[in-house]
């Protein structure tokens, strides 16, 4: 799914992110140290996905160009104020990434080398499976990349006229190989609870992903926000009240709380017989093959997000671009630094934590956090002893499986 579901720094159990958790303003950061995590924004695309969320713009904006040269500036600038620091992973988001020309790709690479340390042990990026290409697999891996995360979302053409999707399922199996012939990675992207998704639908999907053998696979609900978002600014046509149309429709039409359970264990169920190991609430992968970028975010550990409605975190320190792209565009011709955008800190970790099935280390939190956070915490997760949404391991707390799926009740003791 959309990695800005990983960047910004609260989540809702299953889904894409919540609002970040307490905001108090802190200052730019000017240098760091040490390997960090590197998220690039591409918000092209060739049409609006009406659930979306996340800063998107038309592939054919006159703002294109532009803004990509905007892109490298922020790029050259960020890496000249934070030291050059390594890059120990890079995740290309969007939006579309594998829209964009073989020449783009390149301008992208050399801008990223000049600016940090590019030494990544994984590169990821995102590709709608209709619009891959020989020339541009070629070119992304000339880049580094190492693993392609493919919004597949569903192998029903039903489902995927559903969600506005511009591919057939017929494009999914030829994208996969064709990943695969250049030595890529791959994730595949699932969606369920789609709006009218008959019994059966989701386990069709569930079989067909398996049969391709991902080394990786994420399986979202469709989550859709009424509350209108920055990057609508992105899109001309009927803007927000169509999109809020069209999303009312889809939730009245969408399977009630108990099918979207019975859908995700359905989902933990098979891919754990398959051997993928449930890492995260809502990602599985084959042995060896989580996503190392992703669990930059999970870890809450050290990141720099640049490209429009992209957060980063850096030593403590939160901050955000604007969703709009020609917002973001002036500020970063302007050089102006990102947004400040705090967070609990404390809080934030530990939520997200619990999001992986290794757990919450309560000491190592209280090393990081202080003893006080650490009592809180536990405090806070005692109550739920004897639930069998939680379980102890010594100085490790994690959710059961029946946890992951009402992680919202223990998150919210959290906050």
């Amino acid at each position: 799914m959309n990695p800005e579901r990983f960047v910004t720094f609260g989540y809702s159990a299953l889904g894409g992110p919540a609002p970040s958790l307490g905001q108090s303003p802190r200052s730019p950061i000017s240098a760091i140290g040490g390997p960090i995590g590197l998220y690039v924004h591409i918000p092209f695309c060739a049409s609006r996905c009406p659930y979306c969320d996340f800063a998107t713009a038309p592939a054919t904006s006159v703002l294109r160009g532009r803004y990509l040269a905007a892109l490298r500036r922020d790029i050259a600038r960020h890496g000249l104020a934070l030291g050059r620091p390594r890059i120990a992973t890079a995740f290309f988001g969007g939006g579309t990434p594998s829209l964009l020309e073989p020449d783009e790709v390149a301008a992208l690479s050399a801008a990223i080398r000049e600016a940090f340390d590019f030494a990544p042990e994984e590169v990821t990026f995102e590709a709608n499976p209709a619009t891959l290409d020989r020339a541009r697999l070629e070119a992304w891996r000339s880049l580094g990349a190492s693993r392609i995360s493919l919004g597949a979302q569903s192998f029903s053409a039903r489902a995927l006229a559903s969600l506005g999707r511009t591919h057939m399922p017929g494009d999914i199996a030829p994208a996969v190989a064709a990943a695969r012939s250049v030595g890529l990675d791959v994730n595949l992207d699932l969606i369920f609870g789609r709006p009218g998704e008959p019994e059966g639908e989701w386990r069709a999907d569930l079989d067909a992903a398996l049969a391709l053998a991902p080394d990786h696979i994420s399986a979202y609900p469709l989550e859709l926000a009424l509350e209108p978002e920055e990057g609508v600014a992105n899109w001309g046509g009927g803007g927000w009240p169509t999109i809020a149309r069209w999303r009312t429709a889809a939730r009245a039409a969408q399977p009630d709380d108990d099918a979207l359970a019975d859908g995700y264990e359905l989902a933990s169920a098979l891919f754990g017989s398959a051997g993928y190991r449930h890492y995260e609430i809502a990602n599985w992968s084959k042995p060896g093959k989580e996503c190392r970028h992703n669990l930059v975010y999970w870890r809450n550990g050290e990141w720099l997000g640049v490209g429009a409605g992209a957060h980063s975190h850096l030593a403590g320190q939160r901050s955000r671009q604007p969703e709009a792209i020609r917002t973001y565009v002036e500020r970063a011709e302007r050089g102006e630094p990102p947004i400040p955008d705090g967070g609990a800190d404390a809080v934030d970790s530990a939520i997200l934590a619990l999001r992986l099935d290794e757990g919450l280390d309560l000491a190592a939190y209280g090393a990081r956090f202080g003893a006080a956070a650490r009592a809180r915490v536990d405090d806070a997760l005692r109550g739920l002893d004897g639930t069998g949404i939680l379980e102890r391991r010594g100085d490790r707390v994690a959710l059961t499986d029946r946890g992951r799926f009402v992680a919202n009740e223990v998150f919210v003791r959290l906050v």
